[in-house]
């Protein structure tokens, strides 16, 4: 499937299994980068269904996870 297809797709997706694929996207991502996504992660998804400033937490806890697996 093309990306421009795969977009299409999503597109077509409610709001809910929109937040599924950001889930799992964002999941795929932190296993790539060697980030480990704890609690907070699950505090993160929630606050997603509610807050329109989720998106900026998931981002600085991605971040903070990744520098503390850098300083170890």
């Amino acid at each position: 499937m093309s990306n421009p297809e795969l977009l299409a797709k999503l597109q077509q997706l409610s709001r809910a299994e929109k937040f599924q694929m950001m889930q799992f996207l964002t999941a795929e991502l932190a296993k790539e980068e060697g980030i480990v996504l704890g609690n907070e992660a699950a505090e993160i998804w929630s606050a997603v269904h509610t807050s329109n400033g989720a998106a900026a937490q998931l981002m600085q806890l991605l971040e903070t996870e990744k520098k503390q697996a850098q300083n170890v």
